[in-house]
């Protein structure tokens, strides 16, 4: 069968380019600004240009002064402009063989999702734009879930939730991680929680990916970045405005629970926005009826504030808590006892409305994370004669994660050109200790420090400047970055069987440039490279034989306090080509690691715990990782009520140091999916299948496993009601395909990789005011 669908699939990619060449006529311009209700521009908003017929015909998006071009032919049209939190405007147009100019001012509406995908620098206007409610349609219970399904991305699974994203290869640290701006980090040196795992899929506004090292302006380490901002209402003019969104999903396998709630409400001097979600999770099955345990439950609160003293002028406080209990980890030699997490943030933005300067921001922030893991349902906590303890152990595992943090910048406008000059600051504080008893009489068998009161403290500045001609842009930017690594009391053992001093500074120095330019009235080329460094994280530089978070192997790895970081330098290459209804979006990559940061066998290392293989391995600066790929993804109206998707990913890479691919790659992928909708998007149903390849280039030393290619097939449905309701039906897996993709870890005592979920139905409703 999977033969059969690499066939089809092959076939059905460039099916989704098919559509008429328009006729040639005379080419005229649609250009204007676009405000909120108290006059202030808009950057960022959606323009698109449609036929009466409603096939796409053009699109842009507003600079960072609300204007706006399209150039297309003379005739008439419907045009809509959307952005998040507005209402979207729809207008028919004529357009006059000279040319003509719309100014829009766009209305409060309510919340809406988006996922954003860039290949450019943050701050440039091209990019790539998933499903608006794509997270909802599928009722996602992770925001990396979600992501797993654009091209280039995946994610590693470790338990039913808390998906850790990956970027084109590039996994943990060396893809940074931001939730409104801040920093934050793990919460346990297993790595239980991804990063971006403690906001809700509800509260999301949008997710901005950043393939490359681009987002240098969002902070260190950054060779691709992910940032996830929530929700907060526009300022609205007039009387208070009041909305809300309410809503549940049931997932029939693993019988999962979603419940939802949120209410905001603004005027012109203040907003506001609260929002709160249960999870609740079981044990699913995987398509050969095989129980997978999936235990969970998760509680997410987010709040913001936000008031105007003056027009120029805006002071908003964000703050968080989440608290996740009773999660199973299959894929860990541990379970979560639970995560505590709190997060507060306050920022003050002072945009002028005529000037040189343009903006100046700044912000504070606190994130603090607590951990505990335990093995109260894995193997280790039963009596088993013949293995080695013979009798059940306890473990007691606390760990914190802490961090602070500052940034500021300030814009500069200077007609064609702009400036941003800003800096940063972030200290994090890590403390684990694992406490190891005998089961049946509590008997304190011998204690670790996993993370030694490790702080990694980093202060960074940067510059950046923006050419804009004509829709064409070029940006470059540099950034320099000062880091103190430093490590309380270590074992013995760690203290003789290590080198380098646990105190450790460096300077790293990272730039990137990047061109866009606009060829003809169809194709749009991008172009960049830039060199970013990531500096080691306190497992790799402090572990004192605790199992690595990277390699799916249960084995114990020993630290290196005196690592170098890794410098990373790509290019990248692409463009967008639009014909009639149909666009074409395609982006190449190279990417070469120096010091990459990898593990080497140890024979004169002893393992600290029975269980643990016998083979204990080191942290060590290899030599150089050479990564190559691309992603192609196409979509065309077919019609008014029709629309056709493809995407198609591959990622190479080598390790130069052990002459074998690089550990956790992930293999050819394609999706495709047609859905059928009513003209206002209002009814739909659609159609999704996903083919993988095999992945056989794997890293044998590092005890890699291969991976078998698969196909999935998903459906589902949604319907809008009046009065705000809406609904939506689907089946995930429907063929009941047996999966497991290839970034999913292994059962540490099985060995064998953890699969998805089996066919599975879901069902969600909501009611939005």
């Amino acid at each position: 069968m999977y033969q059969s669908w690499k066939l089809v699939s092959s076939s059905l990619l460039f099916f989704s380019l098919s559509s008429a060449i328009p006729a040639v006529a005379q080419t005229a311009s649609w250009t204007g600004t676009i405000t909120d209700a108290q006059d202030l521009p808009l950057p960022g908003v959606s323009v698109e240009l449609r036929d009466l017929d409603d096939g796409f015909v053009a699109g842009t998006t507003t600079d960072r002064d609300g204007r706006y071009e399209l150039l297309t032919t003379e005739g008439s049209y419907r045009l809509s402009a959307s952005l998040l939190g507005f209402d979207t405007h729809r207008a028919t147009v004529t357009i006059a063989s000279g040319g003509d100019s719309l100014d829009i001012q766009l209305e409060i509406g309510t919340f809406a999702q988006e996922v954003v995908v860039s290949s450019t620098m943050p701050e440039l206007a091209r990019e790539y734009v998933v499903s608006a409610r794509a997270a909802e349609q599928r009722a996602v219970q992770d925001i990396a879930q979600q992501l797993r399904t654009a091209p280039g991305l995946s994610a590693v699974r470790r338990g039913p939730i808390n998906l850790e994203p990956t970027v084109r290869g590039l996994q943990e640290t060396q893809v940074a991680m931001f939730v409104d701006g801040t920093r934050t980090y793990s919460a346990g040196p297993a790595r239980m929680d991804s990063v971006i795992s403690h906001v809700s899929p509800h509260t999301i506004q949008h997710v901005r990916v950043v393939k490359g090292p681009y987002a240098l302006t969002w902070g260190p380490g950054a060779m691709s970045a992910v940032r996830v901002d929530t929700f907060r209402p526009e300022f609205s003019s007039g009387d208070f405005v009041v909305g809300g969104r309410f809503g549940g999903n049931y997932i029939q396998s693993g019988e999962n629970r979603d419940g939802f709630a949120g209410l905001w409400g603004s005027n012109e001097k203040t907003r506001f926005a609260l929002y709160n979600r249960i999870r609740i999770g079981n044990d699913y099955e995987d398509g050969d009826d095989k129980v997978i345990p999936g235990d969970y439950k998760s509680f997410d609160t987010r709040w913001t504030f936000g008031f105007k003293p003056n027009a120029e002028t805006t002071v908003e406080y964000l703050g968080g808590h989440q608290e996740q209990r009773g999660i199973d980890y299959a894929g860990r030699i541990l379970d979560a006892s639970f995560f505590k997490t709190y997060s507060h943030a306050g920022e003050v933005t002072w945009r002028p409305r005529d000037g040189l300067v343009a903006e100046i921001y700044g912000q504070v922030y606190s994130n603090q994370k607590d951990h505990q893991m335990n093995n109260d349902e894995k193997p280790t906590a039963r009596d088993m004669p013949g293995r080695m303890p013979p009798f059940g152990l306890r473990v007691d595992f606390p760990t914190s994660s802490d961090a602070t943090g500052a940034r500021f910048h300030v814009l500069l406008d200077q007609g064609v050109i702009d400036w941003k000059l800003g800096g940063d600051f972030t200290d994090v504080l890590q403390n684990a200790s694992r406490s190891i008893f005998r089961r049946s009489n509590d008997f304190l068998i011998f204690s670790d420090i996993v993370w030694p009161d490790a702080r990694l403290t980093n202060m960074g500045g940067y510059a950046q400047v923006i050419y804009d001609w004509g829709g064409g842009q070029l940006g470059a930017t540099a950034r320099i970055d000062a880091l103190d690594a430093s490590a309380g009391m270590v074992s013995d053992f760690f203290a003789t069987n290590t080198t380098g001093t646990l105190d450790q500074a460096e300077t790293n120095v990272s730039a990137a440039v990047n061109l866009t330019i606009p060829v003809g009235e169809s194709f749009v080329f991008t172009t960049g490279g830039g060199r970013s460094v990531r500096s080691a994280t306190a497992i790799e530089r402090y572990s004192d034989r605790f199992p690595s978070t990277k390699f799916q192997i249960a084995a114990e790895f020993m630290g290196n306090p005196a690592l170098s970081p890794e410098e990373a330098l790509e290019i990248n290459a692409g463009g967008l080509f639009q014909i009639g209804q149909a666009t074409v979006n395609a982006d190449f990559f190279y990417r070469l690691i120096d010091n990459y940061i990898t593990v080497t066998p140890e024979a004169l290392l002893t393992k600290r715990l029975p269980l643990s293989p016998s083979t204990v391995f080191r942290y060590i600066n290899g030599g150089q990782a050479r990564f190559s790929g691309f992603e192609l993804a196409a979509n065309s109206g077919v019609g008014p009520h029709a629309t056709l998707s493809g995407a198609l990913s591959y990622i190479r890479a080598e390790d130069t140091l052990l002459n074998e691919p690089v550990f956790g790659i992930a293999p050819l992928e394609q999706r495709y999916t047609i859905q059928g909708h009513t003209r206002d998007q209002q009814r739909w149903v659609e159609l999704a299948v996903t083919v993988v390849a095999e992945q056989d280039r794997i890293a044998v030393t590092r005890l890699e496993q291969a991976t078998d290619g698969w196909a999935r097939i998903d459906l589902r449905a949604g319907l809008a009601i009046a009065h705000g309701m809406s609904a939506l039906i689907g089946v995930e897996n429907l063929t009941d395909a047996t999966y497991a993709t290839h970034l999913n870890v292994l059962n540490p005592f099985t060995l064998q990789r953890i699969n998805e979920i089996g066919r599975s139905y879901y069902a969600g409703w909501e009611w939005g005011f």
